[in-house]
């Protein structure tokens, strides 16, 4: 260790303190001891300083505390040390610490000299006593002067909250101050802009004889002296406002105050008008209603009565009326009544109410309500009574009708073939019968007595069976949850029976719009039931019969343009369904050619009659595509309430195949009729020359065959056989034109066409004796007169022809007219034809006469074309004798 070196300082290793003391206990223990016990000393007062400090943090943050703290326990940290160095040579430490606490005691002792003159200007106890004293004398001065200045300001809010107006005024009446209640009622913003103004400038008196300046004259001769008057004042607008001023003049203080107080009589007016108002509104009422008004002081028995009540009465306005008067108007019958109804009411006090008979204005007995009431003294005797008198004569006649509608509706509701009810609607939707009727019981089996004031729930599995009881609440819940009528239709066994009723529920509600009452009533329909079940069965019966019909049905809408229904058949037919018909275009499923065609038919059908059937033919595309032809019949089968068609009916058939075949056939027919006319045509040059030639053949060998029979048989055979064919090609000549044959018709009848016929065929006629009747032959028959002089021709050529050998021929012809039909009969005496060949000798080339006569076979088919082509009809009927022919002609024949 280098002596006098940093290291030094800080070595520990020098001779310990305790060698000073040579380690003798009592020297030694003495010093630390007593170092000990001044360290705690030390460091107990920095301690206390600091509470102290603490519990006065009003002198707490002065520097001297930290001092005079920091010093102290520097000082015992010295003492501690001291303690250390007993043992231990660390003297440098030891020397720190007193160096550290030199230091801190020097800044305290210069901070202590600092603090002299203060600490010298600290009063002394007695002197803090007396500033103590008198400063307790200023505080109690100030509390006072507090407490009347809050008195003051108190009073002053009171001032200012008052609903008053309240000027403070000078012997000028000048405004000195005002509060808050009257500026602002005058619209003013501040007090400032009212302060200065003279009363004159604001007031004006109501009073004319009164004037401010007298006012003003009178409080300067007077010290005590007070004023009212009524006045307007004007506000910050120009507005002036009724108020009510009063002017006090007080002495205060050796000095005259007057004060102004205002009212403001707005409200007063106000309510002054309002109550007029309100008075005439009364005196209008009581002039307009229907009551007239009384009242009756029955101390002296004097009556006051409205105008209305004298005119009911029968008495005029400016008539005096008294109470003897009214009470005369009674009828004698009715006067006893009305006496003890007003003794009951001065008895009771209660509310006085009659009704009583009584004459009216015209003389007339009426019926008359009197209701009042009275005013009672202390002893309970009536002092006054008003009340009002209402001629109620409508209202009674009313209420006699009423009275007897309900003994009507008791007697239907009792009597009613429809069981009627009434329910309570309690708490948690518990429903109580009320009244049930006699029908209701008899339908269900029970006695009035057994339901009435009973809920479903105590009717459950005893008056009704617990099913039925189930299924009814459910229906009674849903009329209180919907709070409507709810209609239903229900089967209620009675007797081992199903009986079906119509139910409807009807809710009655309350105040708040609950269900509080269910009116049920039920109407038998069993039997409507099973006839719609009948219905529904025939319907399914009709349904079926139409789906199977082998025609297809349809309903058309003529407003809509569109089919509604149709049966299976037509889907069938044309492959659609009812749904794919709606989303089709109707009108492209029509051939393009004869879609003009179905507008005119639609048409027809609209002008038709009802029942007329109209039909049509016309090709409609195939849900597949291809073209079906269709023959329809379509008639109107409703009608809107203008008697405008609404529905069409229609029916078809596919005629696809009987169209296609017809085409074939009249293809055919055209062929074989262009080839009978050329075979007839390019026949008859070489038949000419063969009959020509026969009979120049005839004629030249004829002689040389007189031996020769054989011969000139075969030769007459031949002749015969050449004029038979051509007969023949001629008549198949006329048979081929007739198919194109234009009808020339005109309006003829048998007498003229037997005419002609007639002399025609004179020659054998006349040879064959024949005779010909006709009947009726003058009826107007429309037809082709070349033509159907053919027909009658045939017909009388084929009785000359096959006549019987033993009688000349005899004709009937008569004809007879129905409706829209011309019937000819035409009968002979020949031969006659069998049975089982009338319907064959209309056809071509059949002849039933002998291998002798004459004939192509042509000529009844000719007959039958050419009535035909009138539209008729020829058959053969049956006949005893000869042969009967009928031939039916249209009247109006179709060109």
């Amino acid at each position: 260790m280098d002596l006098n070196s940093f290291e030094s300082f800080f070595n520990s290793a020098y001779m310990p303190h305790g060698h000073c003391y040579l380690w003798q206990p009592h020297l030694l223990w003495t010093n630390v001891i007593s170092d000990i016990l001044i360290a705690t000393a030390y460091f107990s007062i920095p301690l206390a300083i600091m509470i102290y400090a603490r519990q006065r943090p009003d002198v707490g943050k002065n520097w001297v505390f930290v001092l005079f703290c920091s010093f102290i326990t520097l000082c015992g940290l010295t003492h501690l040390i001291g303690v250390y160095t007993v043992w231990h040579g660390a003297y440098g430490i030891h020397g720190i610490s007193k160096a550290v606490t030199a230091f801190i005691s020097m800044v305290t002792a210069v901070y202590l000299f600092r603090l002299i003159p203060s600490a010298v200007a600290i009063p002394t106890p007695n002197q803090f006593h007396g500033v103590t004293a008198r400063l307790k004398r200023v505080t109690d001065e100030k509390k006072a002067l507090h407490s009347q200045l809050d008195r003051h300001r108190v009073t002053e809010f009171m001032l200012d909250a008052l609903p008053t107006s309240t000027l403070l005024l000078d012997q000028l009446l000048s405004i000195s101050k005002c509060n808050p209640y009257f500026y602002r009622e005058l619209g003013y913003d501040t007090p400032n802009e009212l302060i200065g103004l003279r009363l004159h400038d604001i007031v004006s008196l109501d009073d004319p004889f009164d004037s401010l300046e007298s006012i003003s004259q009178s409080l300067l001769d007077q010290n005590d002296f007070s004023k009212e008057a009524l006045c307007h004042v004007k506000d910050k607008f120009g507005n002036q406002i009724p108020m009510e001023m009063r002017l006090v003049q007080e002495p205060h203080d050796g000095a005259n105050l007057i004060l102004a107080v205002f009212n403001n009589l707005s409200s007063l007016k106000r309510t002054e008008q309002a109550l007029v108002e309100s008075t005439e509104q009364m005196k209008r009422a009581i002039g307009a209603t229907e009551d007239g008004i009384w009242e009756w002081n029955v101390i002296n028995n004097s009556v006051s009565y409205s105008p209305r009540l004298k005119t009911m009465i029968g008495k005029r306005d400016d008539e005096k009326v008294t109470y003897d008067d009214w009470f005369a108007h009674i009828h004698p019958d009715h006067q006893d009544k009305v006496q003890d109804a007003i003794n009951h009411h001065f008895a009771t006090k209660e509310q006085y109410f009659v009704e009583y008979l009584g004459r009216d204005n015209k003389g007339e007995y009426a019926w008359f309500s009197a209701v009042g009431n009275s005013q009672f003294d202390d002893h309970g005797r009536a002092l006054v009574m008003s009340g009002a008198l209402r001629n109620i004569h409508q209202k009674k006649s009313l209420e006699l009708q009423i009275a007897e509608k309900n003994k009507i509706l008791n007697a239907i509701y009792e009597g009613a073939s429809q069981a009627i009810w009434l329910l309570k609607v309690e708490e948690n939707q518990t429903f109580r019968f009320i009244e049930y009727n006699r029908f209701a019981c008899q339908r269900t089996g029970v006695k009035l007595d057994q339901i009435l004031g009973k809920t479903l729930y105590e009717l459950r599995g005893t008056a009704l069976e617990a099913e039925l009881v189930d299924r009814i609440e459910k229906n009674y819940q849903l009329c209180v949850e919907v709070a409507k009528p709810v209609d239903y239709t229900e089967m209620v066994p009675f007797k081992g029976e199903e009986h079906w009723y119509q139910t409807t529920l009807y809710p009655l509600k309350d105040s708040k719009n609950q269900v509080e009452r269910i009116v049920g009533i039920a109407v038998d329909i069993t039997a409507r039931k099973f006839a719609e079940k009948e219905l529904e069965d025939n319907q399914r019966f009709l349904q079926r019969m139409i789906d199977s019909a082998v025609c297809g049905l349809y309903l058309y809408d003529l407003k809509l343009h569109k089919n509604t229904r149709i049966n299976k058949r037509y889907t069938q037919l044309l492959g659609y369904t009812i749904h794919e018909l709606e989303s089709t275009n109707l009108e492209l499923c029509f051939h393009e050619s004869e879609r003009a065609l179905v507008y005119e038919h639609i048409d027809e059908v609209r002008a038709s009659q009802d029942g007329e059937l109209i039909p049509i033919k016309y090709r409609f595309r195939h849900k597949e595509g291809h073209w079906v032809w269709c023959y329809s019949v379509d008639t109107v089968i409703t009608r809107d309430h203008n008697g405008k068609p609404e529905l069409m009916l229609g029916t078809f058939v596919d005629m696809t195949e009987h169209t296609e075949l017809l085409l074939q056939l009249q293809e055919s027919n055209a062929h074989l009729e262009h080839f009978a006319y050329i075979a007839s045509h390019d026949l008859q040059e070489p038949l000419r020359k063969i009959t020509a030639f026969s009979d120049s053949l005839a004629q030249r060998i004829t002689p040389d065959l007189k031996d020769y029979d054989d011969a000139k048989f075969e030769i007459e055979r031949l002749v015969d056989a050449s004029q038979r064919m051509r007969i023949m090609i001629q008549d198949l000549l006329k048979l081929s034109r007739l198919h194109s044959h234009e009808l020339k018709l005109q309006t003829t009848n048998l007498t003229l066409l037997l005419e002609d016929i007639c002399e025609v065929m004179s020659f054998s006629i006349e040879e064959s004796g024949t005779e010909i009747k006709l009947e009726n032959g003058d009826l107007p028959i429309e037809l082709d007169p070349s033509l159907f002089l053919q027909v009658l021709q045939n017909l009388i050529s084929n009785s000359i022809k096959f006549k019987s050998p033993e009688l000349a021929p005899v004709i009937q012809i008569y004809a007879s007219q129905t409706g829209h039909e011309t019937v000819i009969h035409y009968k002979d005496n020949g031969l006659g034809i069998p049975k089982s060949r009338r319907q064959q000798i209309f056809e071509p080339f059949r002849r039933f006469g002998t291998t002798q006569e004459y004939g192509s076979g042509i000529g009844l088919a000719l007959c039958r074309q050419i009535v035909k082509l009138h539209g008729g009809t020829i058959k053969c009927l049956q006949s005893d004798d000869g042969a009967l022919f009928e031939i039916i002609l249209p009247k109006e024949v179709k060109e």
